[in-house]
């Protein structure tokens, strides 16, 4: 801390090491690297100016936010990302970037909190609401809403105008850099449908545009909006329907931002009975304690979800994980010779994120992906260990010997 104290501005450099977030292993919190909350926290106490400079490659909890003057999420730079941070810090350029996620101020605001996945079958009950177009729908706060993102200058929305030509909409409207230096700003357009009788979310984006503006300069935007930017997926007739009745169109500069409104009437079709409401209830009326129950998601699907059962002896397969091969004997003794394997790689670093990750990722391989490593067990010998472990010993033996 000594040396913060005759700085100007602190740069923390802080974010998720490589493997907190890596392929075939999922995130369990949304909290930083241990112990780089802790560093944010004890140099914001000691200097009045830190600037936070993140590397991640999805959203984390910031605890320390009102402590800090500013945030820079750089996200997975690669290998000139360096550069590019440099010159935003510095002012050489005006960041432009807007947020593709939402930042939720917990795990527990997330529409997946209530998980019901595995060992066979993921549901995703949620539907439709994911991300903003959950929260915004549901009314909870968040960190940072989808779409945002600062500048150094400031815009200016105005003017929002709708011409329909054929079965396209053209949105038009002024933006002004109503600052001092140069930027670019990313204009949002979401459709909010008023009078829907199917479920949808408050609204959802439709389309974009990036504009490159100087000091007091104004430009007009001009975003086109196809059928599709009305329709909704019909699970009945298979196909996107665009029901008739009033639409809203919503400029803004982030999905919690909007700046312009217009109302735009359409024709179209698509009626939803009061059976399918009944039995969609909780997927129109979404709140924070909303449960998207099994019979509603068996109704929205149209057919029964798959049985989800653990697979035991007999019926595994090269896709089940090594860790559901419990009950076989031969199924511990692989489980067995993978963590001994990871044991070597890791040796010395088994409590760190790295051991702890490649022991879980052990745990959680299938079968065939240990052919992948390119070592002496390959695919046809893996069939034939597949064989003892669902019982049939000596058909593996023999498989595993070459022997018909």
């Amino acid at each position: 801390m000594e040396a913060t104290k005759s700085a100007d501005v602190v740069v923390v450099c802080a974010g998720l090491v490589e493997m907190a977030e890596v392929e075939g292993v999922d995130r369990d919190t949304l909290s930083l690297t241990p112990g780089h909350d802790e560093l944010i926290k004890r140099v914001a106490a000691a200097h009045k100016k830190v600037a936070v400079v993140l590397s991640n490659g999805a959203p984390v909890s910031m605890p320390w936010l009102a402590d800090v003057s500013a945030v820079l999420e750089g996200y997975l730079g690669g290998q000139a990302g360096a550069g590019g941070l440099a010159d935003l810090l510095t002012g050489k350029v005006t960041p432009s970037g807007k947020l593709a996620e939402t930042f939720p101020l917990s795990l527990e605001d997330t529409s997946a909190k209530p998980y019901p996945g595995g060992p066979l079958v993921v549901e995703y009950r949620e539907s439709l609401y994911v991300g903003y177009r959950y929260y915004d729908t549901a009314k909870i706060d968040v960190l940072f809403p989808f779409g945002y993102g600062l500048s150094y200058t400031k815009f200016e929305y105005r003017d929002l105008s709708l011409k329909q030509t054929g079965d396209k909409v053209t949105v038009s409207f002024k933006v002004k850099n109503s600052g001092a230096v140069a930027g670019k700003e990313i204009a949002q357009v979401y459709v909010r449908d008023v009078e829907s009788t199917w479920f949808r979310p408050e609204k959802e984006l439709k389309g974009f545009a990036k504009v490159d503006l100087q000091p007091g300069e104004e430009k007009e935007v001009s975003v086109e909006l196809g059928t599709r930017a009305f329709a909704y997926y019909d699970t009945g007739s298979k196909d996107w329907v665009v029901e008739a009745g009033e639409f809203e169109i919503l400029v803004g500069a982030s999905s919690q931002d909007i700046r312009l409104k217009a109302s735009h009437k359409l024709a179209g079709q698509g009626i939803v009975s009061a059976a399918d409401k009944a039995k969609l209830a909780s997927y129109y009326n979404v709140t924070p304690t909303t449960e998207f129950t099994l019979s509603a998601f068996e109704a929205l699907l149209g057919r029964p979800v798959p049985a989800n059962i653990q697979p035991g002896k007999g019926q595994f397969t090269m896709n089940t994980p090594l860790s559901d091969m419990t009950d076989s004997f031969m199924g511990r003794q692989m489980n067995k010779v993978m963590q001994n394997e990871i044991a070597k790689m890791i040796k010395g670093r088994e409590d760190t994120p790295t051991g702890l990750t490649m022991r879980t990722m052990a745990k959680e391989m299938p079968l065939r992906s240990i052919a992948m490593g390119g070592g002496s067990l390959n695919l046809s010998k893996l069939k034939a260990i597949l064989l003892m472990i669902n019982g049939h010993t000596f058909q593996g033996i023999k498989a595993l010997l070459g022997k018909k």
